[in-house]
């Protein structure tokens, strides 16, 4: 509750009017801008083993088979992958081929239906989409993202949103103008991984270790992985989704763990 003294001087009244109503403002803005308060926690449950290396990309296909893909992380903190690969898997989890993207794919993995959509990183340090025919997996497209690095991407049945980690945003693009039409900015310090549930968006922040939920429907960050469920400082945790299911995999791990709601851990007795 915000108490105001009123003054018997009106000109002093009408400025300690001023400053509250400042102070109110700046307390409404504040509030909106504070963490989301814990109200979720999430437990791993199934394993996707998805080949060797690091996954940064997962993606389902109608018939039920999966994509990976898969870098080689070089040895040197922060050095770009030596290789990239699009791994394919049959319903049952059997390997069903690979294809070499070295070079022009390095994170995030989205299917639309007929094409697959990865980041890249162009000649001037710059953030790329491509586009990438399923089918035959020839290039179609390349264009150029708004933020300098764009960390993952998801399909949510209309457009592939990508975050990025420099800017903090959640950037919507519109697969027939080829525009972003919608930006949202995210509560993560550092945000790399992104997932679409078929309800909601969820993005990892490395920088604090937080797991955050965004609302289709409302368009709000409407909640915050309890931190006892889910703690990642400092790690590039990829995420994935698919049909009322998330999925994690861990720097280095190219096994996607899936997350469903659970309980907190029960506290240690003293």
């Amino acid at each position: 509750m915000m108490t105001m003294t009123i003054s018997r001087n009106a000109g002093r009244a009408r400025m300690t009017g001023a400053v509250a109503l400042l102070l109110a403002l700046f307390a409404a803005g504040a509030a909106s801008a504070a963490p989301l308060a814990d109200d979720i926690c999430l437990a791993p449950a199934d394993t996707l083993h998805c080949g060797e290396g690091e996954l940064r990309g997962l993606a389902w296909l109608p018939d039920g088979r999966r994509v990976a893909l898969i870098v080689q992380p070089d040895t040197l903190p922060g050095a770009p992958p030596v290789s990239a690969r699009l791994a394919w898997f049959t319903p049952d989890g059997a390997p069903d081929g690979e294809a070499d993207f070295t070079g022009t794919l390095v994170r995030g993995l989205a299917y639309d239906g007929k094409f697959l959509w990865s980041c890249g990183v162009g000649e001037d340090g710059g953030g790329l989409l491509h586009k990438i025919e399923a089918d035959t997996l020839d290039v179609r497209d390349v264009y150029s993202t708004r933020g300098h690095r764009p960390t993952a991407l998801a399909w949510d049945g209309r457009h592939v949103w990508m975050v990025d980690r420099d800017s903090g945003r959640l950037d919507r693009f519109d697969t027939e103008t080829e525009e972003v039409t919608r930006s949202v900015t995210t509560p993560a310090f550092s945000p790399f991984g992104l997932a679409f549930d078929g309800d909601s968006f969820w993005t990892a922040d490395s920088g604090t270790g937080r797991l955050y939920r965004l609302s289709r429907v409302t368009g709000t960050w409407n909640g915050t992985v309890d931190a006892a469920c889910w703690r990642r400082r400092g790690e590039d945790v990829f995420l994935a989704g698919d049909a009322g299911s998330l999925w994690f995999a861990s720097p280095g791990s190219a096994d996607a763990v899936r997350l469903l709601p659970g309980e907190p851990p029960a506290a240690d007795d003293p």
